[in-house]
């Protein structure tokens, strides 16, 4: 699916007038952007909304701005690259419970990672996350900040194989013996009296 981050109302309309976009993200810098936020709310598509910089009654407040029904929230730290220490993993889990009342407006929670590497998504997966946003390039020497905070080709494959393997992991939530292990319960299981 085509995604594209608009900054302005001109470039909103021409993504999703013109080229049909079907989800508006919504980026860090626009947080606080009311009239803007007024003009995404008019196209009455899907957003995902990321929350970098921003506090919790901030996030709160465009939250309510928005007048839609599907939100995805993504927690943030706006820095290219962002040091592991920053990140903050379990705020992502706050704006969760935060929104916990108003849930059956969002579709989800994620992340937005700039940090180096594949880990923080997995674990932000592990977590509960829903949407993962992490940026690629051809070459993280290329000039400007977003190379630097971005995954290659092949480790933007790897993550995505990671995340499908951590989903399947998850499982249903519900403890009970697997199929596999069913099948050998009885020879293995101690027969105490």
């Amino acid at each position: 699916m085509f995604l594209s981050t608009p900054d302005d109302e001109e470039s909103l309309n021409f993504l999703v007038d013109e080229l049909g976009m079907p989800i508006i993200k919504i980026g860090s810098g626009n947080l606080v952007n009311k009239p803007f936020l007024k003009a995404v709310s008019g196209k009455n598509k899907p957003v995902i909304l990321s929350t970098g910089m921003a506090d919790r009654e901030e996030v709160f407040e465009a939250y309510h701005q928005l007048d839609i029904k599907n939100i995805y929230i993504l927690h943030c730290t706006t820095c290219y690259p962002t040091n592991y220490h920053e990140v903050n993993l379990l705020a992502m889990i706050e704006l969760q419970e935060q929104f916990n009342e108003e849930w059956y407006f969002n579709k989800g929670f994620g992340l937005s990672d700039h940090t180096p590497g594949i880990e923080i998504p997995i674990a932000a997966v592990a977590m509960g996350a829903t949407v993962i946003e992490k940026h690629l390039t051809l070459d993280r020497n290329l000039p400007g900040p977003d190379h630097k905070a971005s995954l290659e080709p092949d480790e933007f494959k790897q993550m995505v194989i990671a995340i499908r393997n951590v989903e399947q992991a998850m499982g249903d939530g519900i403890k009970r013996p697997c199929k596999r292990e069913l099948e050998v319960r009885d020879l293995i299981r101690f027969k105490g009296v």
